[in-house]
């Protein structure tokens, strides 16, 4: 990944070992710090305005000019550092860093797709980019009352919930939100940020969404499309068959569903590079396990790590993974909760998202660790509510899609931000905070009929409306609108009789002996947030045959590798 850690010294300067090897360094009387990762997600330059400071940016900042974007160049980073307030405008995710010989400034993206944690000891601070140098310093301990927003709406691990928050689950850390500013002096840590809200200026939404999918293209990096058969990365595909630029495309996972099938005849048909990694290709292994929970941490799903593999191999050819992600938003199908909000007279409160945020997850805890960890929920969940503009006409489930605009890219997206800057840019039109700002201003009845995506599909390739629409083994008539297509899948999915078993069995069946070693691990033994004879309970029962213990065992999992 591309990273940075370092160190500001309140007094005078201690000697530390090296956590890792560096590409670049600054050193001065009180301050250090060290980056390295991919070249191409790490900048590392003189201020070009302030002599004796340097500037290091990670990650992939785009440049807005109204309905248009580019990369910054070296003139670029003249004009936005003239004026640090400037850096506003960049969308992308990045984290910028600049020191000095007595001071630390951070900066970083508008929806927190990367942050810079800050860690506070006695004789200095600690700071780093992401978990695992927080984790190589031996700083990461849990925090049971800040967790508790995590475990409540993230366990069991599930890769679309998110925690409400603007906060580390770690003690005495905090961390960069969304346009969050940090200035690091003598005077002590100052960390601010700005929750996300639309801004008032209306823009040609389809030509914001073309030149966001082109900018890789049109600046000569290569680029693969991800591409499966259903609606969000439709437009995208579209748009790029329109400007006849060359494109690959790739399909991850199973030969064996509809998606797969589709995809392929959609690549077949267009004439168009088709590539297929299978899932059965990939390491999947318990240390790749290891490894994959330890670089994003806890609420991740260990039986996902294999999606995580594919990347890699992508990136012996390609610069850029370009993919659809994010485009449910713009169809309002992000959540159910969010759709049936549309029939409540009031806008959503405390009780309704606590009704679908908190997913009761099976306690392997100790009591005081589970009172601490409703009570952080609570708090965290009323704080960001009250964090939320009056919604002035604005239909609850446009409301409610602002509060997961704020808060679901730091819990899902920055840790693969932080882990896959190192081996390839994942490219996501969707997840950007200019694009973003449109969303309010479609309308909720234009975006349940998916007219930002058939819009798009019409004026710039219309032919793709002619393929079914697929979601694994399931397919549907193109003009099936996403909530017919939901029940359809639904429905089918009950019919069957003998439904292969899910990831989450497969991963515990083939990791059986990795488990219950884990179980009596010192660890895990000597972890005081743990109530032993619960966690023995749930392996043993799983490992009886009583499959109601699934959940609670992928999470037991997920926490202790994670943490």
């Amino acid at each position: 990944m591309s990273w940075l850690y370092g160190y500001f010294f309140k007094t005078g300067k201690i000697d530390r070992p090296p956590l890792r090897p560096h590409l670049h360094s600054f050193e001065a009387a009180k301050v250090e710090v060290y980056a390295g990762g991919s070249g191409k997600h790490l900048l590392h330059f003189p201020h070009p305005h302030k002599p004796g400071e340097t500037v290091f940016i990670l990650g992939d900042p785009i440049l807005r000019k109204g309905a248009d974007f580019r990369y910054p160049d070296s003139d670029d980073w003249h004009v936005l550092l003239a004026d640090e307030r400037h850096l506003d405008c960049l969308d992308g995710h990045w984290l910028i860093l600049i020191a000095a010989n007595s001071e630390i400034r951070a900066y970083n993206d508008l929806l927190c797709k990367r942050s810079l944690y800050l860690h506070e000891l006695s004789d200095y601070f600690y700071f780093c980019s992401d978990i695992t140098l927080l984790k190589d310093a031996g700083l990461a301990k849990i925090d049971p009352e800040k967790m508790g927003a995590y475990w409540h709406t993230q366990f069991p691990p599930h890769q679309r919930r998110y925690a409400p928050g603007s906060f580390s689950y770690y003690q005495d850390t905090q961390m960069l939100f969304q346009r969050g500013t940090l200035l690091l002096s003598d005077q002590g840590a100052k960390i601010s940020y700005q929750v996300f809200s639309p801004d008032a200026e209306v823009q040609n939404l389809h030509k914001m969404l073309e030149n966001m999918t082109l900018l890789p293209l049109r600046a000569g990096r290569k680029v693969c499309l991800g591409l499966s058969a259903g609606m969000d990365v439709r437009p995208l595909l579209a748009i790029i068959m329109n400007s006849g630029l060359p494109i690959s495309t790739v399909h991850f996972g199973r030969d064996t569903t509809e998606d797969y099938r589709l995809a392929r005849r959609i690549a077949t048909d267009l004439g168009l590079s088709f590539r297929f990694i299978a899932e059965r290709s990939v390491d999947t292994g318990w240390e790749s396990v290891r490894k994959y929970m330890y670089s994003r941490g806890f609420g991740y799903n260990p039986a996902s790590s294999c999606l995580m593999q594919y990347f890699p191999i992508l990136a012996e050819d390609f610069d850029v993974f370009l993919g659809g992600y994010y485009g449910e938003i713009f169809r309002c199908r992000m959540m159910a909760a969010h759709f049936f909000s549309l029939f409540k007279l009031r806008t959503p409160d405390y009780r309704y998202f606590t009704g679908y945020l908190d997913l009761k997850p099976h306690s392997f805890f100790v009591p005081e660790v589970n009172l601490s960890m409703h009570k952080g929920f609570v708090h965290s969940l009323k704080d960001s509510l009250a964090q939320m503009p009056p919604p002035d006409g604005m239909p609850n489930p446009l409301w409610m899609n602002l509060f997961y605009v704020r808060y679901s890219p730091r819990s899902i997206n920055m840790p693969d931000f932080c882990h896959l800057d190192s081996q390839i840019n994942d490219h996501m039109p969707y997840l950007q905070a200019s694009l973003l700002n449109q969303h309010w201003k479609y309308g909720a009845w234009a975006q349940l009929d998916e007219q930002v995506h058939r819009r798009v599909i019409r004026e710039y390739f219309p032919q793709l409306s002619r393929y079914p629409l697929a979601l694994a083994q399931h397919s549907a008539p193109y003009n099936y609108r996403p909530y017919a297509m939901k029940i359809l899948v639904a429905l089918k999915t009950r019919r069957e009789k003998h439904p292969a078993p899910g990831r989450n069995e497969v991963f515990l069946r083939a990791n059986k002996e990795q488990i219950m070693a884990l179980g009596n691990d010192s660890s895990v033994i000597g972890d005081t947030m743990l109530d032993m004879a619960k966690v023995r309970q749930i392996i043993t029962e799983y490992y009886r045959g009583d499959t109601s213990y699934t959940n609670a065992l992928i999470s037991f999992i997920s926490f202790v590798l994670g943490k």
